[in-house]
C-alpha cells in the first residue's frame, strides 16, 4: 500500500499584504506620522516575540490597528533587533506592515500611495509573501500574538467595569 502525503498550498497573497517600510524614524515617531497622515489608530502593545535560531525568543516592537471603515487589520512590526533582523533576507527594511485585507483593494492601494508620502518614510515596498521562507510561521505567531493582546484588552475592560468607583 502506497502512502500518499497530502500537502496544502496556501496562497497568503489573497489574504495578506506585506509591506516593507524604510524609515529614518524610531517606531513611535513613525506610528505618530502614519496615524496623523492616514488617520489610522495604531497603538503600541506588548512586543512580538519570535524564535529564530536563538534559544531565547527575540522581541520586536509591535503595533496594532483595526479599521472597521476600511475592513482591514494592520500590524506594524519592527524588523530590527540588536541580535537579529526579524526577516534577515530583508535587512534594508526597517518595519513590516502586515495588512489583513478583506476590504476594497483600491482603498488599500490608495492608502499605500499615501504611506509613501508620510514624513520620515523613505521607501515602501510590496513584498512577495511566497518568496519569504518563514512567512507561515511569522503570520501564525503574529495571529497568536494578536489573540493574546485582544484577550488582555477584554480582561482589562471587564475588570475596569467591575471595580467600584471611589468618590
Amino acid at each position: 500500500m502506497v502512502v500518499k502525503k497530502l500537502t496544502v498550498d496556501i496562497d497568503y497573497n489573497d489574504t495578506f499584504l506585506l509591506l516593507g517600510i524604510v524609515s529614518t524614524f524610531v517606531d513611535y515617531q513613525l506610528v505618530h506620522h502614519i496615524n496623523k497622515t492616514i488617520g489610522f489608530n495604531f497603538a503600541k502593545h506588548k512586543d512580538f516575540a519570535f524564535h529564530s535560531n536563538e534559544k531565547e525568543p527575540i522581541t520586536y516592537s509591535w503595533f496594532y490597528c483595526k479599521s472597521d471603515e476600511m475592513k482591514i487589520k494592520s500590524f506594524l512590526i519592527a524588523n530590527h533587533h540588536s541580535k537579529q533582523k526579524l526577516l534577515p533576507d530583508y535587512r534594508q527594511i526597517d518595519y513590516l506592515l502586515i495588512i489583513e485585507k478583506s476590504g476594497n483593494m483600491e482603498e488599500i492601494d490608495a492608502m499605500v500611495a499615501i504611506l509613501r508620502k508620510v514624513k520620515g518614510v523613505t521607501g515602501v515596498f510590496k513584498l512577495n509573501l511566497s518568496k519569504i521562507k518563514e512567512i507561515e510561521l511569522l503570520l501564525e505567531k503574529n495571529e497568536m500574538h494578536e489573540l493574546s493582546i485582544i484577550n488582555e484588552i477584554k480582561v482589562t475592560n471587564r475588570l475596569a467595569k467591575t471595580e467600584p468607583t471611589q468618590g
